[in-house]
């Protein structure tokens, strides 16, 4: 089995789930201690990537600002697509209730199917948006890729905290 490899998608990643409001990343609304530490994880991922790319990915440091605005719009754009059904932490509920409704119930079942169908596909035009412009912000450097070995030599473990570690539910 080969060694995995961090690029260019693994920059685009930690960019996104540095943003705010934890929308992006693999983060549980349901968990403040982990969410801190998987916060502190993509954030240490983000300067070591940044660094190893030898780029910034922060305002007026950015390789070409013009350019660099739309790459933040195109993040802040996939960052805010949602679906009727987001927010839930269990909707066992609501698909009973819909399943009783008979035939409308089935109706919004199919409609919230289609939904996550175009959120699917608008997620990775947008990931495509901004690999093409981390690409241009990169130039000759857009094909490089780096081992765990390298990310921890440059400061980070790229293996992201375990829920083991912190309760996922909270009293």
């Amino acid at each position: 089995m080969s060694e995995r490899s961090y690029g260019r998608r693994d920059l685009i990643d930690a960019f996104l789930a540095t943003r705010e409001g934890e929308r992006y990343g693999g983060y549980h609304p349901e968990s403040s201690a982990y969410n801190a530490a998987l916060r502190a994880h993509h954030e240490a991922m983000f300067g070591v990537l940044q660094r190893l790319f030898e780029v910034s990915l922060t305002g007026e440091a950015a390789p070409d600002r013009v350019l660099f605005m739309l790459f933040q719009s195109t993040a802040r754009s996939l960052l805010a697509l949602t679906t009727p059904w987001s927010g839930f932490l269990e909707a066992g509920l609501l698909h009973r209730r819909l399943e009783a409704t008979g035939d409308p119930g089935a109706r919004v079942m199919a409609a919230s199917d289609r939904i996550w169908s175009r959120n699917d596909e608008s997620r990775e035009d947008h990931l495509l948006i901004l690999d093409e412009l981390l690409t241009v912000f990169l130039g000759d450097r857009a094909g490089r890729t780096f081992t765990a070995a390298d990310l921890i030599a440059a400061g980070t473990d790229p293996t992201p905290p375990s829920t083991a570690d912190h309760p996922l539910y909270e009293d």
